[in-house]
């Protein structure tokens, strides 16, 4: 039996989103095959772009292999390719890898930096709105401060030291936040001081985040900056950009070789030549239910959009914005769509019956954030930074695996470098584990000498024999070689526990509860069998539950 496509195009948070959910829903459906379509074999989280630019996280932090978000969704084939055209009469659709025919589509390619046809940003600034354009920020500053700070010539040393951004929206807020962190970091490496790395905010308009309703938080997030140096100028319209800086619409100028531009998102540019009636930024035009609108006014029953890709007005909440809340209220509209035209589901829904904002949270740094959640929570601070990470876990939980989210924590809390993460660095583990060693095996010892009823008096504290000694032998070995330290820590914690409660207390009961304690943050890493261990494991069961990771997918081969 020849199975019937539905074609997703676009692997961001509305593509994923819609595979995910439309995956479950037609699990028992083996008449249908869900394709997704990316130029790429992983997912980028967008919104975490910044980090990787400023260096705040490595690059794989924002990017989720496509094989590890669907190896258990059997129906579901990924394809590594670009769309080239679609053919609507015919329902087809030609990439790179071939033509494919579809029942129904969905086109949720995202967007892309929108510089307005402002002269000299693509030549000579730079974009932040894929991971390759991260990742030349990334080496940009890393690079030019190096040769600032070798610089002796005043004006030039200025020129290579100053730090520019277009746009005062979530992403260039948030990436200004991102380099009053790294600034310190790239001072101290280099050997400046932190005011000679200036760091410029430039906005068109008169006030920054201007999505954000209540402009307390607004102003709370404009004070921070400013209070960390940042020269935020407002109503400073560029008008070009060249090799020596940035030109505003005066005539006057600022010397810079790291222009960042944020200023605005469109449409991909492939999407004009589809077919398809577009509004503002080059976005394809839907009506209540995701259907795209063709370029006759027509609107296609068996497309769909969803995401950045879309231009669309809602009654209740006004535009859908370029956001993850946004991109997977359009998907979920889109695959519920999808499903009623296939009969799965009683009701077709609009965008208004299913749409839901939780609000928002805007990261200035790693230490601050300003919130507005539901109810008019409105916030800043500790707590709001919280606020953000408990945000993206929960957008993160709806097609991510827990393993995925778990390391997700692990990067932004634990295995951060210089204090960038909301508790300063005094969670983070990359302290040297070399130094808990002694500790480790001092423990490991003591319970085997516990076990093999050698501890003089203490013995009437602990046992001897039995599964209980038993136990005491494997949380012994496990610490003394450093295998499974996490592990046998905790067992190590649980025997000095019921060594308390059922043989009375003793002193060296708490000396054993907390140094185990201390050693579960990897000492096994420091000399010992974890080092090697703990990463093939890793490797052998990661590879055996997600399947193999590749840099191209092409499951129609299969």
């Amino acid at each position: 039996m020849t199975k019937k496509n539905i074609i997703v195009v676009g692997a961001g948070f509305g593509g994923v989103f819609a595979t995910k959910k439309l995956a479950k829903k037609l699990r028992a459906k083996k008449d249908y095959n869900i394709i997704l379509i990316d130029k790429h074999s992983y997912m980028t989280y967008m919104t975490e772009l910044h980090e990787v630019a400023a260096q705040r996280v490595k690059p794989g932090h924002v990017q989720e292999d496509l094989e590890h978000l669907f190896a258990h969704d059997t129906n579901v084939e990924l394809v590594t390719a670009e769309v080239e055209s679609i053919d609507k009469d015919n329902k087809t659709i030609t990439t790179t890898r071939g033509t494919l025919p579809y029942e129904k589509l969905i086109i949720s390619v995202g967007g892309q930096s929108n510089d307005f046809g402002t002269p000299g940003v693509k030549e000579f600034g730079f974009e932040l709105w894929s991971m390759e354009e991260s990742l030349r920020i990334r080496q940009q500053i890393e690079n030019i401060v190096a040769q600032g700070a070798a610089e002796s010539d005043p004006k030039r040393r200025e020129q290579l030291l100053t730090i520019a951004v277009v746009g005062s929206g979530f992403t260039g807020a948030e990436l200004m936040g991102e380099f009053i962190d790294q600034r310190k970091v790239l001072a101290q490496t280099y050997k400046l001081d932190e005011s000679e790395i200036k760091l410029v905010l430039l906005e068109a308009g008169d006030a920054i985040l201007r999505m954000l309703s209540d402009r307390r938080l607004a102003d709370k997030a404009y004070q921070y900056m400013v209070n960390n140096g940042v020269d935020l100028r407002m109503n400073s319209k560029v008008t070009g950009v060249d090799e020596n800086g940035v030109i505003f619409d005066d005539g006057s100028t600022l010397p810079t070789k790291s222009l960042i531009w944020t200023a605005g998102v469109k449409a991909k540019s492939a999407v004009a030549g589809w077919g398809f009636k577009t509004g503002r930024g080059g976005r394809i035009e839907v009506d209540d239910y995701m259907h795209a609108i063709n370029d006759d006014e027509q609107v296609n029953k068996d497309i769909y959009a969803a995401g950045d890709t879309i231009s669309y007005v809602d009654e209740k909440t006004g535009p859908v914005p370029q956001t993850v809340e946004g991109a997977e209220n359009a998907a979920k509209t889109a695959s519920n769509n999808i499903l009623n035209d296939l009969g799965l589901v009683v009701d077709a829904k609009t965008f208004g019956d299913l749409v839901k904002y939780h609000g928002y949270a805007v990261s200035i740094g790693s230490h601050y954030t300003v919130a507005s959640l539901i109810k008019n929570w409105n916030f800043s601070g500790f707590f709001a930074s919280l606020a953000k990470h408990g945000i993206n876990l929960y957008f993160y939980s709806q097609i991510r695996s827990g393993y995925s989210i778990f390391h997700y924590m692990l990067d932004e809390f634990f295995r951060t470098a210089d204090g960038r993460n909301p508790f300063r660095g005094t969670v983070s583990r990359q302290g040297n584990v070399l130094w808990a060693t002694p500790l480790r095996i001092f423990l490991g010892i003591f319970w085997i000498l516990a076990a093999v009823e050698s501890l003089g008096h203490l013995g009437n504290f602990y046992w001897q024999g039995g599964l209980a000694s038993f136990l005491e032998i494997i949380a012994g070995a496990g610490l003394l070689i450093g295998l499974f330290t996490w592990s046998a820590g905790f067992l190590s914690i649980l025997l000095a526990l019921a060594a308390w409660i059922f043989n009375g207390f003793d002193i060296s009961q708490l000396f054993i509860i907390f140094g185990s304690l201390a050693v579960m943050n990897g000492s096994g890493r420091g000399f010992g069998v974890d080092f090697f261990a703990v990463p093939l494991l890793q490797k052998i069961f990661g590879k055996a539950w997600y399947g193999q990771s590749k840099s191209q997918y092409d499951d129609l081969d299969k």
